[in-house]
Parts: C-alpha cells; sequence; structure tokens
C-alpha cells in the first residue's frame, strides 16, 4: 500500500511539527538556524532546512523537502572526492549496509549525501527527532573517514576537544 497523495493542509502541517521540533531543540544550542521556502517550487514542492551543529563537522544542514506523498531529507556529507576513490567507496558502501532511517548516496556534483524519507503520514515530532539524530549520528560518524580518503590532500582532522 502506498502512502496517501498530501493535501493542501501537508505543508502547514509539516511546518507545524518542524517548527515544535526546532522550538525544542533550539534552547540547547544543538539547532542553529531553521528557515523555510513558504512557496513551493517549479515541481510542487515545498522545503525547509535545519542547520545543526555536529562534533566532526561544524554544521550539517538537512534539508527537507515535501513531496506529494513523502519527505525526502538529505544531508551533504562531503563534496564529491578526488583522491582515493577505491577506498572511499569501499568504506562508504560498508558504511551503508550499517545505517538505519537513512543511506550513503552519489549526488549532485559527485557529493556524498545522506539521504532518507518518511512517508507523509509517519511524520510527528518523535520521528522527525529519529531522523535527525540519525542523520547527525552518522554524518559525525563517517565524515572524518570520508574526508580523509577522498580528499586527503585537504583534509585534516581537528584534535578532539
Amino acid at each position: 500500500m502506498s502512502a496517501p497523495i498530501g493535501g493542501d493542509d501537508a505543508p502547514a502541517a509539516l511546518d507545524e511539527v518542524v517548527r515544535a521540533w526546532h522550538h525544542q531543540w533550539h534552547q540547547s544550542g544543538f539547532v542553529a538556524e531553521l528557515e523555510h521556502a513558504p512557496h513551493p517550487d517549479d515541481k510542487g514542492h515545498y522545503h525547509w532546512m535545519i542547520r545543526v551543529r555536529g562534533e566532526e563537522k561544524d554544521v550539517i544542514a538537512l534539508w527537507l523537502t515535501l513531496r506529494q506523498r513523502t519527505v525526502h531529507f538529505e544531508t551533504e556529507l562531503m563534496p564529491a572526492p578526488e583522491e582515493n576513490l577505491e577506498a572511499l567507496y569501499k568504506f562508504l558502501m560498508v558504511k551503508n549496509a550499517e545505517l538505519r532511517g537513512v543511506h550513503l548516496a552519489i549526488g549532485p556534483e559527485e557529493g556524498i549525501y545522506l539521504v532518507g524519507e518518511l512517508a507523509l503520514g509517519d511524520v510527528t515530532l518523535e520521528r522527525l527527532d529519529e531522523m535527525v539524530g540519525a542523520t547527525v549520528h552518522y554524518a559525525d560518524e563517517i565524515f572524518p573517514t570520508a574526508m580523509a580518503l577522498g580528499l586527503a590532500s585537504l583534509y585534516r582532522r581537528r584534535p578532539r576537544r
């Protein structure tokens, strides 16, 4: 059974959940900013961007896109790799098998992304929290090794705090 098509109220309902989540976490300093485009793009999709503070990656920008039946989410893990491609892709494929709720993908301009999707009706405050938490956790876990492999001549891991 496929997810039902979102109605005219879907953008406002999702915005309410995202804003409630943002309010809950903004005071902690974990969430930096929330942006929302109040009008759909040329495909009829609505967009939100949540900036979250990471441990290994300073800022993790998480894009939420309201589609016809789903909420798609993604974050760029790293730009297009330039070095050690075989070792990097092997590392990413092994990691991909361990991920829950998200998966790794090659995105626009060959960048490496973490992506996932929820049925529109499944987006609650709790599920949004799980999705953001998983994305941030995996980004912080994978980012330093992926960068050290794929952009070895440019990336230096910062010392632990």
